[in-house]
């Protein structure tokens, strides 16, 4: 029988069903295709840059070195601030502890927010076991059961009553503490460690009441009477329990903001506490080294710590209390139907805001200690103690020490000497180890310049240098030297408040007093540690003393630049300052809850097509584009010899030609969408590049690739070392570049204004000396690395104005600006080499920071001599945060966000080509010069691995992911098409056999 060939059949059903959803697919592929086209730009700032082609060695030895660091910091950041009888170190013998507080199971690695840290891999108890000691898990499941976790941790996402509600079960209550687990805890250890926690962060500050949840599931308790700063009285009635039954009991607190603690001195039976700060990611293993004495801490605290928060001559004007309304200000920005995105759920503005800075230059320690000299605590008895002790627990610059020191003042020349404009002050100081085990002792000297009554405003004393000695052995000796420059004590004097004709910085006649000290408050019993020098006859100086440039008033009266005086004087605030020669009658008690806004400062309130065109010099000259000169900075990743010599000096002669190759698409895309990276410019061979946050971790925020996590900016501040701020810089570079990033969103310098600024964790300290060397440092570490940082935020992001930072109007002097806020920023940019900077969401004074002409040109680049870039924050709304404002007033780069944007107002003037020129310059400044550093400091230590990889495409991109995707979805498609047309073919021979048949 012959076998019958077999008959292909039609599979019409099938195959339709295929073309529809191969369809589907194709239209799908291609409007996704499209969509990410039109973004780009935003997905090459987070996946589609360049890549440094690290080995995983190389990005492993990075981690385990950065780990090690972050223990160091975090060891060296801990200030021990009690310890009774010596109750720390712990006996290396007692290997079991009870850990109370439910703190300790939710402990913090750092705030919340872009300064944050994404997780903490290694928390107290993880650290604890890794020590080889035990604690009683019996509490710690008790604590995980009744609450486990919190349940905001994103203060971005969440209103500050929520994020900052705190959980603790009553210690009476025995639904929770039942008795055999209390017995139990006594039998399982004599010694209790009391776990206090905090969180507050960006978007959000400390709230002055209590949210409290103290029974599992139950509602929220509402305390009017005590802050989120305070403790809980079932956090005071736990410590007064573990007291009365424990030997030895040992406070940690775990908080992003300082807090009153005097309970800790006046329980019976608290022995010691340690202020731990954020750890980081890794760094609580140094926690249990330093209870038991493998480490010491060597920290000193970086804020005043006063018994009662209120003293504060910024309390009445902070948090969300703090904030004023203006009246009658409906359809002004940002209350004209403006959202919030940063809390639980969206909430549209319903008040324009006011914060105003009425305590003036006394903040934190200027204040509580030049109140002190002017007899304002005298009245003040309480059970801490009476006048200045009766106020502050812990001064500015406090830590105590498992071992003990001598200071002798072995140079004391300048005693008796007088006082040169050009000149410094230089004071040796030799440390002692007089104890019986190693440590590190941190040496102040402080300054006090005369004050007149209702002249220049002077604080009684002022930090002005500061060293920390090497790690002493027992009977080791170091001799620091400590020199404050002359100039550094100039005050400003913005209204001639002396009368001698001048306005600017200038000292006045008199004796100047400089003081050795082991605090803000405590000077060292050495017969020299007082130092008296004179100054004749006043000195001014009317040039910046780096610069050589002119100083004048930029935001003042008739000089104010932006228009309206900063000080509110022309717009009727009726701001009264806080004044030395009154304290008493000036002292802010109250906030201003509301007030109305005057024309002038209506007129600022969002910028306008006017204001663009208003800003036209007919006389600027058209500038070149696409010339085809043949230069490069960049070759296949490798910084050009152009490139490095363009780095190395913004006034070469050669970046005219290399600026005339740009078109004006490449430097409006630059400019506008600068979110996560700079763009790409074929024209001069600059490859595309990727910037993240955040202070304490690269790529933390975005976790598109992410370093360690540090401990916190305000934990490293309170190791007062600069050296290994230094290096935790150069580590961060060293991640980021390992990560694919070239620049840092951080670090972040703004002030400890109040204790309740959200994001205090994030920044360093209320001292501006201390602030700008930690921070200086920090950039140093980074610029070695060859990454440049966008040092924030400039300027005044001080709190966040309870939620209401987007575009709060933020009134001040010109002096408290100038010596306060801006200083740490000046000094980064004139002693630090710093080359970026990112702007504020705030208002200085009736315009936003980001495009106020007065910050970022007069100030920033006329008097500072500043090159480098300055970039936007995350612009959420371009009415306020507006590109071509920003652009005008000297700024470099717009965030314009994850839609990117596009300029609003006129772009054809030749003062438009001229600014977009000059930020590009500034921009592409930025990037080459950290090369520059970058090969310097390895020529300088003679280590070529330390030489930053070049940067090359990866072998597959996005791009090719998209293109693989669509190719698959065109081919999908036509193989449908094929299968349908193959069917139609196969039905027509089939009817035609038919037919024959």
């Amino acid at each position: 029988m012959t076998k019958q060939p077999k008959v292909r059949k039609p599979h019409p059903v099938l195959h339709g069903i295929g073309l529809v959803l191969s369809a589907i697919l194709l239209v799908a592929v291609l409007v996704g295709t499209y969509v990410l086209s039109t973004m780009a730009t935003i997905i090459d700032s987070f996946i589609g840059a360049l890549s440094g082609h690290y080995s995983d060695a190389e990005i492993a030895d990075t981690k385990v070195k950065a780990e090690a660091l972050a223990a160091d910091v975090e060891a060296e950041g801990t200030v021990l601030v009690r310890n009774n009888d010596n109750t720390l170190p712990l006996a290396a013998d007692n290997k079991k502890v009870n850990v109370f507080g439910w703190a300790s199971t939710a402990w913090l690695g750092g705030g919340s927010g872009s300064g944050g840290v994404s997780g903490v891999n290694t928390d107290l108890l993880a650290a604890l076991t890794a020590y080889g000691v035990a604690y009683n898990t019996e509490l710690t499941d008790m604590y995980k059961d009744f609450q486990d976790g919190r349940e905001y941790t994103r203060t971005l996402s969440a209103w500050p009553e929520q994020s900052g509600r705190l959980y603790e079960p009553d210690i009476n209550n025995q639904t929770y503490y039942t008795q055999s687990m209390l017995d139990n805890a006594k039998s399982f250890s004599d010694t209790a460690v009391v776990v206090i926690g905090r969180l507050a962060g960006e978007s959000n500050d400390a709230t002055k009441q209590q949210y409290k949840r103290t029974e599992k599931g139950g509602d929220i308790v509402v305390d009017d009477t005590r802050t989120m700063l305070e403790l809980t009285t079932e956090e005071e009635n736990l410590l007064n329990y573990v007291g009365a039954n424990y030997a030895h009991v040992v406070v940690l607190i775990n908080a992003t903001n300082v807090m009153e603690l005097g309970q800790i001195e006046t329980i019976p039976g608290i022995d010691a506490c340690l202020i731990a700060g954020l750890s980081g990611s890794e760094g609580a293993t140094a926690v249990p080294e330093v209870l038991w004495g493998d480490r010491e801490p060597s920290g000193r605290t970086a804020d005043t710590w006063a018994y009662d928060l209120t003293t504060a001559a910024s309390y009445a004007n902070a948090g969300m209390e703090g904030v004023g309304k203006y009246s009658a200000a409906d359809g002004l920005y940002p209350a004209d139907g403006t959202t919030n995105g940063n809390l639980d759920t969206p909430y549209t503005y319903e008040q324009v805001s006011y914060v105003d800075y009425a305590e003036g230059i006394y903040i934190g320690y200027k204040w509580y200690e030049t109140a002190d000299a002017e007899g304002y605590w005298d009245a003040e008895s309480n059970e801490h103690g009476t006048g200045y002790d009766a106020v502050v627990q812990y001064p500015f610059g406090y830590g105590l020490s498992y071992t003990s020191f001598d200071w002798k003042v072995t140079d004391a020349a300048a005693n008796g000497s007088a006082l040169t404009k050009d000149g410094n002050v230089t004071v040796k100081v030799a440390v002692t180890n007089t104890g019986d085990r190693v440590g590190k002792d941190v040496v102040q000297l402080y300054y006090a310049a005369p004050y007149t009554a209702g002249e220049i405003e002077e604080s009684s004393v002022e930090l002005g240098a500061f060293a920390k000695t090497k790690e002493l052995a027992p009977g080791e000796s170091e001799e620091v030297t400590l020199t404050i420059p002359v100039s550094d004590m100039a005050s400003y004097d913005v209204y001639d408040a002396n009368h001698n004709g001048f306005t600017g910085y200038e000292l006045d006649a008199g004796d100047y007093i400089f003081t050795v000290r082991h605090d803000a408050h405590d000077v060292d019993d050495d017969a020299n540690a007082t130092i008296t020098c004179s100054l004749p006859a006043g000195m001014q100086y009317a040039e910046d003393t780096a610069t050589g440039n002119a100083v004048s008033n930029k935001f003042t009266g008739s000089d104010a630049i932006d228009g309206v005086s900063l000080d509110g004087s022309d717009s009727d605030q009726n701001i009264t300052y806080l004044t030395r020669a009154d304290f008493a009658g000036t002292f802010p008690k109250t906030n201003t809850p509301t007030r109305a806004m005057t024309d002038n400062v209506k007129a600022l309130n969002l910028y306008a097509a006017d204001d663009a065109n208003g800003w036209i010099n007919d006389a600027d000259e058209a500038i070149t584009t696409g010339a085809k000169n043949g230069l490069k900075i960049e070759d296949n990743g490798e910084t050009t010899d152009l490139g490095f010599r363009l780095g190395s000096d913004f006034n070469d002669p050669r970046w005219d030609a290399l600026l005339d190759q740009l078109t004006v698409d490449e430097m409006e895309n630059l400019y506008i969408n600068a979110y996560g990276g700079l763009a790409e410019l074929k024209s001069v061979g600059k490859s595309k590049s990727k910037d993240a946050d955040g202070p304490a971790q690269i790529g933390g925020f975005t976790g598109m690739g992410a370093g360690t996590g540090f401990p916190s900016s305000s934990t490293l501040a309170q190791t007062w070392n600069a050296d290994l701020a230094q290096e935790e810089g150069r580590t961060i570079g060293t991640q980021a570049l390992q990560n694919g990033y070239t620049g840092w969103y951080a670090p972040a310098t703004n002030m400890h204004r109040s204790p309740f600024n959200g994001r205090n964790y994030e920044y360093y300290s209320e001292d501006s000396l201390l602030s700008g060397v930690i921070c200086g440092n920090t950039v140093t570490g980074a610029n070695q690395a060859g990454v440049y940082t966008y040092v924030k935020h400039f300027i005044c992001n001080d709190g966040e104005s309870g939620i209401y930072r987007d575009s709060v109007y933020t009134w001040m002097t010109e002096q408290t600006l100038r010596e306060t806020y801006l200083r740490p920023f000046r000094m980064l940019v004139e002693d630090y080499d710093a080359v970026g900077l990112m702007s504020s969401y705030n208002r200085i004074g009736a315009v936003w920071a980001g495009g106020s002409e007065a910050l970022l040109t007069g100030i920033l680049r006329d008097e500072w001599g500043f090159d480098g870039a300055v970039i936007t924050d995350y612009c959420d709304h371009h009415s306020y945060m507006n590109g071509d404002q920003a652009l005008r007033a000297g700024g470099s780069l717009w965030m314009a966000g994850f839609t990117g944007g596009e300029m609003a107002f006129e772009t054809g003037s030749n003062s438009y080509l001229q600014a977009l020129r000059r930020a590009t310059k500034e921009a592409l400044y930025m990037y080459l010069h950290v090369r520059v550093t970058n090969r310097d400091y390895a020529d300088s230590i003679g280590d070529t691995t330390a030489v930053r990889h070049a940067f090359t495409t990866s072998v597959f991109g996005w791009r090719h992911l998209v293109a693989l995707i669509d190719i698959v979805a065109v081919v999908l498609f036509a193989l449908a098409v094929r299968g349908v047309v193959i069917d139609v073919k196969l039905r027509k021979a089939a009817k035609t056999e038919k037919k024959n048949f």
